[in-house]
């Protein structure tokens, strides 16, 4: 089995904002990489991957919500590299046609199992499954993050051939941050912006780095809590998406690079940025989440 993610471009956003701060802002098409596993998720699953091949696994078997990125991205990566899949799905509630995520995970072959909350939080945190399960299975944390995905995650760096002084990217589990800091070896600074609400994503963060031994002082860690949490918003979000869509011709999804990017063109705004600096955004993917947003709140985001 061999895996070549396709390097994606890095495009310039232009702005009135940007001239008038004196600020440069790019963005790096991870959402290009592939139309269903898609952005980040395919970097986090590269090296898993490889890892089930090795031990001879036929399975795949991880954890998620209703509309989890992570479910359907490890859906297509399954049916594109020849590997059965199983989806923990956190509520019983739930039905393999409760939603587009779980639809489409359930057309590329994966097997849906809907947990009570408290059993799904049980064997997510100690990664383990129903015992009536085959034993053959290759097991993967929820939002894909492990030594393999902050591998994955770090050939990234690697891509970026043009010159900027400070990456910036959405922040869920954690595992990309970590990466991206592995691959930088300290030579850049980064930002990172919590979709997550807590303080907690800093001794989560802290410990990733940790356990892949990644000294990385050149790390800032945004937890803004104004949209009330994962998956939360407020119209201020919706309206800035709409514009931004209809300006840059860049789809956004509301959940991680969506929140992202209103909160970054605040501190432009605010002039809590440097004058002369450049950014680099990282575009993590994760469209599918719109049309589950879109139907989970009547909303009307739009879907390129």
């Amino acid at each position: 089995m061999l895996i070549e993610i396709p390097k994606t471009p890095v495009q310039e956003l232009f702005d009135p904002l940007f001239d008038q701060k004196k600020i440069r802002v790019l963005i790096k098409r991870e959402d290009q990489n592939d139309p269903l596993i898609m952005g980040n998720k395919y970097r986090k699953l590269k090296y898993n991957l490889y890892e089930a091949e090795k031990i001879g696994a036929d399975t795949l078997l991880t954890y998620g919500g209703a509309f989890s990125n992570h479910i359907a991205a490890t859906a297509a990566a399954g049916k594109k590299y020849g590997f059965k899949t199983i989806g923990l799905i956190r509520g019983e509630e739930l039905t393999k046609t409760s939603n587009n995520t779980l639809k489409n995970a359930s057309d590329l072959g994966m097997k849906l199992i809907f947990l009570p909350r408290p059993d799904y939080q049980e064997m997510k945190n100690s990664l383990t499954y129903p015992k009536d399960l085959e034993s053959n299975l290759f097991v993967i944390p929820e939002g894909g993050t492990n030594g393999a995905a902050i591998k994955g995650c770090a050939e990234l760096i690697s891509e970026i051939d043009c010159s900027y002084d400070i990456l910036c990217t959405p922040v869920g589990t954690g595992g990309t941050l970590a990466g991206l800091l592995k691959g930088l070896q300290g030579t850049k600074n980064v930002w990172g912006f919590s979709a997550l609400k807590g303080d907690w994503i800093h001794s989560s963060i802290a410990k990733l780095l940790e356990l892949e031994k990644v000294t990385a002082p050149n790390y800032q860690l945004f937890t803004d809590e104004r949209f009330g949490g994962y998956g939360k918003y407020n119209e201020s979000l919706l309206q800035f998406i709409k514009q931004f869509v209809e300006t840059k011709y860049i789809p956004l999804e509301p959940i991680y690079t969506g929140k992202m990017c209103f909160l970054l063109w605040e501190m432009i705004k605010n002039d809590e940025i440097a004058a002369g600096l450049t950014l680099l955004l990282l575009h993590t993917g994760g469209l599918q989440g719109t049309i589950g947003f879109n139907q989970k709140y009547s909303q009307h985001l739009p879907v390129l």
